[in-house]
């Protein structure tokens, strides 16, 4: 499988799906993924932990996973671990050009999840 899925809590204990990206991901694979978290679905409202090779995705595959079906005044939490500075540093870019306040992009899965706890308590208090 091109993403893999584990499940997480937080230090609070949250849920969060950490989905790890280890080989080319197909528009299939991508359509899998995302009927996992479109509402009613297992995941949904769970924090996203996304990590792997993020980046190497087809554009056709990133329109798949942006057409998540959302609150947009309460989008699920996602955060994205790259290592990368340069990517961290367009991932942000993206993210403010989208307006997608409750995304942000981590060096590593410690930060990530630690951001995540808190964003989870907000989510979840306004959901």
């Amino acid at each position: 499988m091109a993403i893999e899925l584990s499940e997480l809590k937080t230090k609070s204990g949250h849920p969060v799906l950490r989905a790890n990206f280890v080989k080319e991901v197909t528009v299939a694979d991508a359509e899998g993924y995302h009927a996992k978290l479109v509402p009613g679905a297992k995941y949904d409202g769970w924090g996203h932990l996304v990590v792997g090779n993020i980046t190497g995705v087809s554009s056709e595959v990133r329109k798949v996973l942006s057409s998540q079906k959302t609150d947009a005044r309460n989008p699920v939490p996602v955060a994205l671990i790259l290592t990368s500075a340069l990517a961290r540093m367009a991932a942000a870019l993206t993210m403010r050009l989208t307006d997608n306040s409750n995304s942000d992009s981590f060096k590593s899965e410690e930060e990530g999840l630690a951001w995540l706890d808190g964003r989870m308590a907000e989510f979840l208090r306004k959901r």
